[in-house]
């Protein structure tokens, strides 16, 4: 046993919101692992405040939250991940910079940022904000908000719930309900894009690589100067990143 009893209910707590899959009261988990009420509910805000449990209000019940979804999937998501994909963004930059000089990234959700994993640059690159391990409020960015579409309703809800959502340039969604009009709109389109929502004179389009669940496993992104964008049949963007994005998605289980 355990000589922390806290840490030890803790882990098998969220062992067994894992094992059931689904939200579930906080009377059923505590019945399960044998431990007073009050105290599941201790450990479940615990949880919470750090993002590792969500609480549905309106049904009560918890589950887990998008740090247990990044944690259970670091592994897979850091290595495996940046192997496969790094090569096709490679080949994406290289093909899509005959027309356009772009960048491209690859990013996970962290929280309810987006994390850049990889970026791919040309010699005659672009000056952005977003490397290798910079963070960007995920509903800005068009790799977050190609994620963020993949998630379940009330998992958004709870992640954005009660918040002003920040914006960089006085464009982009502020709250809640703004941000989930514009994640319906681009989950019907197949593609996210931010226009000036980052970096003003910049714009991105972006896509969800998923896994055999369907739950995004990453964003796969480009951005180039807005005015360049304009100019551009946005169709013969978004074919090659959702195809690329297919590609992978498939390497992790996925089927349509």
């Amino acid at each position: 046993m355990s000589k922390i009893p806290a840490a030890d209910r803790t882990l098998l707590l969220l062992m067994a919101m894992a094992e059931i899959g689904q939200p579930v009261s906080a009377g059923r988990l505590a019945q399960k692992l044998g431990i007073p009420r009050s105290s599941c509910y201790q450990l479940l805000e615990v949880l919470a405040g750090q993002g590792f449990a969500l609480h549905f209000e309106q049904d009560k019940k918890w589950g887990l939250g998008l740090a247990a979804w990044e944690l259970g999937s670091a592994y897979k998501r850091h290595d495996r991940l940046e192997r496969l994909a790094t090569p096709v963004l490679n080949q994406l930059v290289d093909d899509l910079g005959q027309i356009a000089n772009l960048v491209g990234h690859l990013g996970v959700l962290d929280g309810t940022d987006v994390l850049y994993l990889v970026e791919k640059r040309p010699v005659r690159s672009l000056k952005l904000v977003t490397d290798v391990g910079v963070r960007l409020p995920a509903q800005l960015t068009a790799s977050g908000r190609a994620m963020l579409s993949h998630l379940e309703p009330k998992q958004l809800q709870a992640s954005f719930r009660g918040r002003d959502l920040a914006t960089r340039t006085k464009i982009g969604p502020t709250n809640i309900t703004e941000l989930e009009r514009i994640l319906e709109m681009e989950r019907r389109q197949g593609y996210s894009l931010e226009v000036d929502e980052v970096t003003m004179g910049y714009a991105s389009v972006g896509v969800a690589i998923v896994d055999h669940l369907g739950h995004p496993m990453a964003g796969l992104a480009v951005t180039l100067q807005s005015r360049v964008l304009e100019k551009l049949e946005l169709a013969l963007l978004t074919e090659v990143l959702i195809q690329s994005a297919k590609d992978l998605s498939r390497k992790f289980g996925h089927h349509e």
